[in-house]
């Protein structure tokens, strides 16, 4: 039989501080609690870290990470093997700034929401003590999908984490009383799990419209959404290609709960109050303030711009950017991809200015801003920045900007990914 060892389990892995509470403003160490942004990512690359420590410790060993929680067995070991083991294990750990509790010679162990036992090889599902399921009610404002849907999908996790019906009988009684009071009569069965026909898939880049949904509104919005986009962008136009019924799909979400609400509320309200109390910042540092390109207005940051290239016989072209810099810092870029021939296929704008100069055809820009907008934080659902450079470039059809720009993924948001810290 073999003898399971190191188990990792959740809460096991904490930071040691020296018998005193931890203060933000006098400590420098860097912490991201569980629930904050990142927070998942964050556990996710200290566990691994810790792992690449364990593997030179267990060196024939079975590992598992999800998260915090961490399972390891070692087949055929002697209990002096496995105290020597755990001393290395608590060696290590303590070099680390953290400390953990080993529990050797496991037969049966829960990890996650499953209960592993070597000693049958079986498996069922787990749950803390006292901790009751609770599901969403069968008369809430939620879309009908997800309503009717629960309870199978509740079932398919259950027969997924049980090895076989008597496990599952076992354990299905709380979980089909949490679904009687939510208001759902459904039975849980075991059924053999069936393998999953692997179906032909074919990417594309789908645009997705996610409106809320609310049992209140009779009107069918997806219908409505769709007979529009029949209308507005029909076969003969060049858009049709991007926006029609097989490249964008609708799926409703859920209305903001009311404790999201008046945290939104709260937010606006203090960050008003912030921008009242800061000093004004200055907007033009040109020397000769009537070549600035903006007129006055070159640091202004967060904006949507837009180039006007005017040729001598009164040909004019327009291009549509955004910055979340001061415009001074993408200007300086757009004159460099002007002049440098490695930079020529950069934008769109500068193909054309180095198409108008091979032609030998005198040409002018103008600047101006759009529209100002907010940069995109962390752990926002959308870049309001991205979108309406977006809606503006759909609004200026004769702007040369590619049409797959409407599609593109936000940028902004790839800064705020662990691996860029």
């Amino acid at each position: 039989m073999p003898r399971p060892v190191p188990t990792l389990s959740r809460g096991r892995w904490l930071l040691m501080n020296s018998n005193k509470c931890w203060v933000k403003k006098s400590d420098t160490n860097f912490d991201v609690t569980m629930g904050s942004l990142d927070g998942a990512e964050t556990s996710e690359l200290i566990g691994l870290y810790l792992l690449s420590k364990i593997k030179k410790i267990i060196p024939q060993q079975y590992l598992g990470l999800y998260r915090d929680d961490g399972l390891a067995v070692i087949n055929k070991t002697n209990g002096q093997r496995l105290d020597k083991i755990r001393k290395q294990l608590h060696s290590l750990f303590q070099k680390e700034g953290l400390k953990i509790t080993v529990d050797l010679c496991q037969h049966s162990v829960d990890f996650l929401d499953v209960v592993l036992n070597l000693t049958d090889k079986s498996y069922r599902p787990y749950r803390k003590p006292n901790d009751t399921p609770l599901y969403i009610n069968a008369e809430s404002n939620h879309p009908p999908i997800i309503l009717k849907n629960l309870p199978s999908m509740i079932e398919s996790r259950l027969i997924s984490i049980s090895s076989n019906k008597t496990c599952l009988n076992e354990a299905k009684s709380d979980y089909e009383k949490a679904l009687r009071d939510s208001g759902y009569n459904h039975t849980i069965d075991y059924k053999t799990p069936q393998p999953k026909k692997r179906k032909r898939s074919r990417k594309r880049n789908i645009l997705w419209y996610n409106p809320p949904f609310s049992a209140n509104v009779s009107t069918n919005i997806g219908r409505k959404f769709f007979a529009l986009i029949d209308k507005h962008f029909p076969k003969n136009l060049p858009l049709h290609k991007i926006i029609n019924k097989n490249t964008v799909k609708i799926s409703y979400c859920c209305m903001p709960s009311f404790g999201r609400i008046l945290k939104g509320h709260n937010k606006s309200v203090l960050e008003k109050q912030s921008e009242k109390n800061k000093a004004p910042e200055k907007e033009c540092n040109c020397r000769d303030a009537s070549k600035c390109p903006l007129k006055g207005q070159c640091l202004a940051k967060c904006i949507v711009y837009q180039a006007t290239v005017k040729t001598a016989s009164d040909k004019e072209s327009t291009y549509i950017g955004l910055t979340e810099n001061s415009f001074k810092t993408r200007w300086y870029n757009h004159r460099q991809s002007f002049k440098n021939p490695k930079h020529r296929l950069s934008t769109e704008l500068s193909k054309l200015i180095w198409d108008l100069k091979e032609k030998s055809i005198e040409y002018s820009i103008d600047w101006k801003i759009i529209t100002k907008s907010k940069k995109y934080k962390a752990g926002a659902g959308h870049c309001s920045l991205c979108l309406d450079e977006k809606l503006y470039i759909l609004k200026n059809s004769g702007a040369i900007n590619k049409r797959s720009e409407i599609i593109s993924k936000c940028r902004h948001s790839r800064k705020f990914l662990v691996k860029h810290i």
